[in-house]
């Protein structure tokens, strides 16, 4: 199995996207995996910022058990 990553925020990667969905969209050789409503949700908070920042393991390890 091979996985290709293609930008669909750009204007050639969403032709790229849209042509490969007409033509093999329902052919089993190829799938077009869409994250599920947590991983957006997730994405979504990174951009906001909503991060735990860390100096090192046990800082983290810290911050997780509190």
């Amino acid at each position: 199995m091979a996985t290709i990553t293609i930008n669909e925020k750009t204007k050639k990667g969403k032709i790229l996207l849209n042509f490969l969905k007409m033509t093999y969209g329902k052919e089993s050789f190829i799938s077009f995996d869409v994250p599920n409503a947590e991983t957006i949700s997730a994405f979504d908070e990174v951009k906001a910022g909503n991060v735990v920042r860390c100096n090192d393991s046990k800082d983290l390890l810290q911050k997780l058990r509190s």
